[in-house]
């Protein structure tokens, strides 16, 4: 197994808690240039989130997304992928 199929670290974080922690395969992220796709390996990078929106998370082996719901922050590539944000929930199933 290569790095890249370990895929990343990736946090959400509150001003409350951490809210997720895992490994992921890919994040897409609501930025105010609209959504934002990452992988392991990607170029460091910060960008503004969106007031409102949704993180789809695509775990290391697995098929579905998780989808969280957020609101405002920012992210920060690098190393891990870490998502500062006011507030997080699990989305509802639509």
């Amino acid at each position: 197994m290569t790095d890249a199929d370990k895929g990343v670290l990736l946090e959400v974080i509150t001003p409350r808690e951490m809210f997720y922690s895992g490994q992921v395969e890919m994040v897409v992220v609501p930025t105010t240039d609209g959504e934002e796709g990452f992988m392991a390996h990607h170029v460091w990078c910060v960008k503004l989130l969106a007031e409102k929106g949704r993180v789809k998370i695509r775990e290391t082996g697995a098929k579905d997304l998780k989808i969280i719901d957020i609101k405002g922050g920012h992210v920060d590539i690098k190393d891990r992928f870490v998502v500062y944000t006011d507030e997080a929930e699990w989305a509802e199933e639509d």
